[in-house]
């Protein structure tokens, strides 16, 4: 049934990528940390390093309102 190792010659069978041709390409160095803006259909985006968040306006302002519970909850800083 399995007779690969009785072979002389490996013609049927696909030969293997050339390891020259890198599968990922290096991501371009950015100078933006971030940006935000509006697309198309009227939502909001925001872009920080490779990642993009988009949301509409309820989801936006869901967003505000949970990050103002989260900094209301951090303890004051004395080095104010």
């Amino acid at each position: 049934m399995f007779d690969w190792f009785k072979k002389s010659s490996y013609t049927s069978t696909l030969p293997l990528t050339d390891p020259k041709v890198p599968y990922i390409e290096t991501p371009k160095q950015e100078q933006e940390y971030y940006s935000i803006g509006v697309t198309d259909d009227n939502r909001m985006t925001l872009k920080i390093g490779y990642t993009t968040l988009t949301m509409n306006r309820k989801g936006c302002a869901d967003l505000i309102e949970q990050l103002t519970v989260f900094m209301n909850q951090l303890p004051e800083s004395t080095n104010d």
